[in-house]
């Protein structure tokens, strides 16, 4: 089982800087940087989660299909939601703004299918090894 390392570091850093960026508009002069920062490592994780569904499919005990790939990204981007709107809940602030919280859930839902469909097309990308470019084997 190949486990994707590069890709969740691109699209995480991406994805960390977007919601950098979403709560420095949403909690500017609050106390955005430490928020901000704070997300950043739970980031890192959901989409480690999203783009290594086999993995997860591994440690849950559950088989390969296209409908419990979907739901398992989608409990991921459910619970990345949950996460941002509860982080400034509990300390207090006014938090993100729900179009920005489900924009960032979307993309953590949709960063493999991206990944795999614009990513992988990339002449140079297809040159690099599975562990580096993260697309799937040609069969």
């Amino acid at each position: 089982m190949d486990v994707v390392i590069v890709p969740v570091i691109i699209i995480g850093l991406i994805l960390a800087i977007l919601e950098l960026i979403f709560v420095h508009q949403d909690e500017a002069g609050m106390g955005w940087m430490r928020h901000g920062f704070h997300a950043i490592p739970t980031m890192f994780i959901f989409v480690f989660i999203s783009m290594n569904i086999k993995l997860v499919e591994g440690w849950l005990g559950i088989g390969n299909n296209i409908w419990i790939v979907i739901g398992i990204r989608s409990l991921i981007g459910i619970i990345a939601a949950v996460k941002i709107s509860a982080a400034a809940a509990v300390a207090g602030r006014v938090g993100e703004k729900l179009p920005h919280t489900l924009m960032i859930a979307a993309l953590i839902i949709a960063a493999p299918f991206v990944w795999e469909s614009v990513i992988c097309n990339i002449a140079y990308v297809k040159t690099l090894s599975t562990f580096l470019n993260g697309c799937p084997a040609p069969v």
